[in-house]
């Protein structure tokens, strides 16, 4: 991988913000040598996988060797990671508010969540378990996550719950949509449970017991 192109897929990436906010020369250029060597140490034929590792996982972690090496603390770098992944999410986040005002959202919500699931979140990195994809809730459960299991081997379980946290901000103010996840892997749980309940229906479902009292 060439210098360009490691500085090409960092700024594509969810560490974007953090490159752009770090104004020395040098300090850029270790992580885009960091950033290469470790895309050289993984296997990058699975699709699925590899855009997860060149465009989230790997630039994390290159960002958080070579930052405390140039005088951050290890905190000030995990806040500057995190800061840049969360500001990553707000296009989708505003993208997802934006259909959420339709009023056939949820239907839509059933068609596309489990296609992303099965083609962004698949087997050779996660283990699903659905539960439920119904008119009033979708949910599954991940009993095993991928960013887990690398940053884990790095030895830096600490930047898993930062990309758990976009969830939070992709997902968390869709109109008529109640985002609910109460455990993720990455806070120690065995199992992250992925729900979202259908504001219409729950409310519906409300008015029509009132009635009935």
């Amino acid at each position: 991988m060439t210098k360009n192109i490691s500085k090409r897929n960092i700024l594509k990436s969810r560490l974007s913000a953090a490159y752009a906010k770090i104004s020395d020369a040098e300090t850029r250029r270790e992580t885009l040598a960091e950033y290469e060597i470790l895309c050289g140490q993984f296997d990058l034929s699975d699709r699925m996988l590899a855009k997860h590792l060149l465009r989230s996982i790997l630039p994390a972690v290159a960002f958080y060797r070579v930052l405390p090496r140039k005088g951050f603390t290890r905190a000030d770098a995990l806040a500057l990671i995190r800061s840049s992944v969360l500001r990553s999410g707000q296009p989708m986040a505003k993208t997802f508010q934006t259909m959420g005002r339709l009023p056939f959202f949820f239907s839509l919500l059933r068609v596309m969540c489990p296609v992303s699931v099965k083609s962004e979140f698949g087997a050779s990195g996660w283990k699903m378990d659905w539960k439920e994809n119904s008119r009033h809730r979708i949910a599954f459960d991940a009993h095993s996550c991928f960013y887990e299991r690398v940053f884990k081997d790095f030895g830096m379980p600490e930047l898993t719950p930062v990309f758990c946290e976009l969830d939070d901000v992709i997902y968390g103010n869709i109109p008529k949509v109640r985002w609910k996840r109460t455990k993720t892997i990455g806070s120690g749980n065995d199992v992250c449970d992925f729900c979202f309940e259908n504001e219409r229906r729950h409310n519906f479902r409300d008015k029509k017991e009132k009635a009935t009292c």
